[in-house]
C-alpha cells in the first residue's frame, strides 16, 4: 500500500516539471513553466538545474526541453507496454464485435489514476481516447475496476479520505460480481463495462465498452461481461 501522506514535495515538483514539459509537445518556455507551477523562481531554477544536470531536460536559450536520458529509463516501460497490448489485442477484438462499440484497453497510474494503452475504434466520427490520457480511478467503470480488484490502491485512497459510502458501496458489488458499470454517472447519456485482465493471477489491464445509453443498456453489459468472463475464463478470472 502506498501511504501518500509521506510524499517528498521536491520529488512532485520535479516530476511535475516534466509532466509540464510534456504535455507541451517536449519543450517549454521559462515562462510558461513559472505560470503551470506556480514555483518561487529560484526553487524553480534550482529543480531545472538538478534535472539539467542529470540529462532528465536540456537548456535551449529561454527554454527547456525533455532529455535524451528520459529515453533510457523509459525503454523497459515501452517494451512493457508493446507486450501488454499484444498479449490483450485479442481481448479488446473481441470485446469489440461482441459489442460493435468503441472498447479501450488500461492499466493503473499511480494510487490516483489510469492511464489508456490502446483502444479500437468501431464506431466512426466518435471521440477517440489518445493512448497516455489519464483519468480518475473513481469516475469511471474502467477506474472502479481496478480499484476495486486491488487491495492496495483501494486502502490508498481510502486512507486518503478518497472512498465515500456510495462508492464503499460500488466497490463490494464490482468485487461481487467481476465487473464494473458505469450507467451514465461520468457522462450523462454514456454507459460503460470494464472486465479486469489477469496474468498469473494478478490483474495487470482492464479492458472496457462505452456507448450512448440507447444502444447499449445495463442489461446488454451485464450479458456481454457474462459471455466475455464465461469465454474468456482464463485471462479475466483467473
Amino acid at each position: 500500500m502506498v501511504n501518500e501522506s509521506r510524499g517528498i514535495q521536491s520529488v512532485e515538483r520535479a516530476m511535475s516539471i516534466l509532466e509540464v514539459i510534456a504535455a507541451s509537445g517536449g519543450e517549454v518556455r521559462l515562462t510558461d513553466l513559472v505560470d503551470s507551477l506556480g514555483l518561487h523562481k529560484s526553487t524553480l531554477h534550482g529543480l531545472l538545474n538538478t534535472l539539467c544536470a542529470m540529462g532528465y531536460i536540456s537548456r535551449r536559450g529561454t527554454r527547456y526541453a525533455l532529455g535524451f536520458r528520459l529515453r533510457e529509463i523509459a525503454q523497459p516501460l515501452s517494451d512493457s507496454d508493446l507486450i501488454l497490448r499484444e498479449e490483450f489485442f485479442p481481448v479488446l477484438e473481441t470485446m469489440a464485435k461482441l459489442t460493435d462499440e468503441n472498447c479501450y484497453l488500461a492499466v493503473p497510474c499511480g494510487t490516483r489514476h489510469y492511464i489508456y494503452l490502446d483502444m479500437i475504434e468501431v464506431v466512426p466520427g466518435t471521440s477517440r481516447v489518445p493512448r497516455g490520457r489519464r483519468e480518475s480511478l473513481t469516475t469511471s467503470a474502467m477506474g472502479k475496476v481496478f480499484l476495486a480488484l486491488d487491495g492496495d490502491l483501494t486502502r490508498s485512497l481510502r486512507n486518503a479520505g478518497l472512498l465515500d459510502a456510495q462508492l464503499e458501496d460500488e466497490i463490494k458489488a464490482i468485487v461481487e460480481r467481476g465487473f464494473a458499470l458505469d450507467l451514465q454517472q461520468a457522462e450523462v447519456g454514456l454507459n460503460c463495462m470494464a472486465l479486469p485482465l489477469r496474468k498469473k493471477g494478478r490483474m495487470v489491464a482492464a479492458v472496457s465498452v462505452a456507448a450512448p445509453s440507447d444502444r447499449l443498456s445495463a442489461r446488454n453489459l451485464e450479458a456481454i461481461a457474462g459471455g466475455m468472463m464465461r469465454h474468456l475464463y482464463d485471462i479475466i478470472k483467473l
